[in-house]
């Protein structure tokens, strides 16, 4: 499972060759544009974007497949929170006690909106995940500006994820091999209720992982200066430029938009 999930996978598509920064930026234009946006017809065009730069990297289906079901699953989970929120608490029709969730226009747009929202900030994290490797993450932010130690535990953040998947899934393997069987079936909460055992022995071993980093980290004198040099130095391309130019374009829009609708 850790092979094809939050993982970079190699290629040599347009999206691949961007600058770290670049993607960083246009995630960052999509994030607030979509935040921003008032109505769907405002948000579709980002979807469309993004969902043109996901189709430009060209990733494999069955790498990328496992992250989708657990991406689909949780907007859908959302969603349905969302519709009846909305529904119970700010759409009943006034003068009728019983709660009425029939089919309304207005309902629908108001829940979708937010569904297509969290799919399009979905896309365009899922794209930069998948297409910038691990050890680029730390110099990009840092010659953005971003402060060495914050990069580096973003940086670190991204590229223990899937050996902390690894682990839960060799911890599993090994209760099982003792007699544990998870149970559950089909019904996602009470699989989830029946991995509590794995909580502790994962939660230790993550612990102690992360203390083994800090140590030879300490050992090699990080964060003992406050300016820190960087051995990979970034040069953006006419593409990178091209698109930061793009993403620039867009936020100063949908920034325009949103404050001419103010009153």
């Amino acid at each position: 499972m850790t092979e094809r999930f939050i993982r970079y996978i190699e290629g040599t598509s347009v999206v691949h060759k961007l600058d770290p920064r670049a993607k960083f930026f246009f995630v960052f234009s999509i994030i607030a544009s979509a935040s921003i946006a008032y109505n769907i017809i405002l948000v579709l065009p980002l979807l469309a974007v993004s969902a043109g730069l996901y189709l430009a990297a060209k990733l494999p289906w069955d790498k990328v497949k496992t992250t989708w079901k657990f991406v689909l699953f949780i907007i859908l989970f959302l969603s349905l929170m969302n519709y009846l929120f909305v529904a119970v608490l700010f759409h009943q029709p006034r003068g009728q006690p019983d709660i009425e969730l029939a089919f309304d226009p207005e309902l629908f747009l108001m829940v979708f909106t937010p569904v297509v929202k969290l799919l399009t900030v979905a896309v365009a994290t899922i794209t930069l995940v998948y297409t910038t490797p691990y050890n680029l993450y730390a110099p990009a932010l840092g010659q953005m500006g971003l402060n060495y130690k914050a990069a580096y535990v973003i940086q670190l953040g991204l590229r223990y994820m899937p050996e902390f998947i690894e682990e839960m899934r060799k911890t599993l393997e090994a209760q099982m091999a003792r007699g544990y069987r998870p149970r559950g079936g089909r019904n996602i909460f009470a699989r989830i209720l029946s991995l509590a055992p794995l909580v502790v022995p994962v939660t230790v071993s993550a612990a102690l992982s992360t203390y083994d980093i800090a140590d030879a980290m300490e050992l090699r004198g990080f964060g003992e200066r406050s300016c820190h040099t960087w051995f990979r130095k970034l040069q953006l391309k006419k593409a990178d430029k091209a698109l930061i130019l793009a993403s620039s374009a867009t936020l100063i829009l949908y920034f325009t938009l949103f404050l001419t609708r103010l009153p």
